[in-house]
């Protein structure tokens, strides 16, 4: 079996069409281009700020089949607000902010919405922002509930790296993941290899661990040597000077597939087009890539 039938292509736009962002009309352009062709089935990007293009992505998606993600990282970033604050005000802030982000969501049409925990606050603060990110996903998960099949996206980053985030390490994702689902599973993991590899964790393993949770991967590289020029997630294309091939591809999702339990996920290359880039050849290799690994044994 291939393993493209255990995981659907998806397209992360706010990275191969970047250079398109704050440009809704040409984005959208893009978008509907890419469903015409009839390959990927879900579409990630962030919020789109229009009202009418927001009305045209719904209308996109229902033609077309096709799920869509909306990543509101930028949003909560732009207004200073954090998930994982110290702060009780600022953490009432950021939840108000991703309440009214989710329904923005809705109105664009989409199923999910997806976020990131933010900063680690370091060994001192973390049990107290571990507590303050659980009652940020219970208050958005809830509000979640009046738009029936919603889920939301939580992707691990970094700690102690480059990014730095709270959630974090593969144990305590899962951990989080058990708490905040104890009654209803409507928060999932976004899986990201470049974070785990940063993490220094076997990403195998990191898979194994948390699937039960994973709700969506993203193979994304990085340059793992903090001496090296690059070193971090800089969304930097596949292949070297990064560790992440078409082997080390299909080796993390021959062990999704495996473990999974015959759930059909979706799978996004993370690869950002630069500015002055072409973003349709961008994707063209991003998606050579996807269709190169998903052709492979599972």
């Amino acid at each position: 079996m291939k393993l493209e039938q255990a995981f659907y292509p998806s397209l992360l736009v706010s990275e191969s069409f970047y250079p398109l962002l704050g440009r809704e009309q040409e984005l959208y352009q893009a978008v509907e281009r890419m469903i015409s062709d009839g390959y990927y089935q879900r579409i990630e990007c962030g919020s789109l700020k229009t009202p009418e293009i927001r009305k045209k992505f719904i209308r996109l998606m229902e033609s077309g089949g096709v799920g869509f993600t909306q990543w509101i990282t930028n949003d909560i970033n732009e207004k200073k607000l954090n998930p994982s604050t110290l702060d009780g005000q600022i953490r009432e802030k950021t939840i108000r902010e991703i309440s009214a982000l989710v329904d923005t969501a809705a109105e664009s049409g989409a199923d999910r919405v997806a976020m990131v925990s933010g900063p680690d606050p370091g060994e001192a603060g973390r049990e107290e922002a571990l507590k303050g990110i659980e009652e940020v996903l219970f208050a958005v998960t809830d509000r979640m509930k009046q738009y029936p099949g919603m889920i939301l996206l939580l992707e691990p980053l970094d700690r102690g790296a480059h990014k730095n985030n709270l959630i974090g390490p593969t144990e305590d994702s899962v951990r989080l993941m058990e708490r905040v689902n104890r009654d209803e599973t409507r928060c999932l993991l976004s899986w990201d290899s470049a974070h785990m590899a940063l993490n220094r964790e076997d990403l195998e393993e990191s898979i194994e661990k948390s699937s039960k949770y994973i709700g969506h991967i993203h193979l994304a590289n990085a340059i793992l040597d903090p001496t090296e020029e690059g070193y971090g997630d800089w969304h930097m294309a596949m292949g070297k000077p990064g560790f992440l091939d078409e082997d080390c591809g299909a080796r993390i999702l021959r062990k999704a597939a495996e473990v999974l339990d015959g759930v059909k996920m979706g799978v996004s290359i993370e690869s950002r087009c630069q500015p002055g880039d072409d973003p349709f050849a961008n994707e063209k290799k991003c998606r050579e890539f996807l269709m190169n690994v998903l052709q492979r044994e599972s």
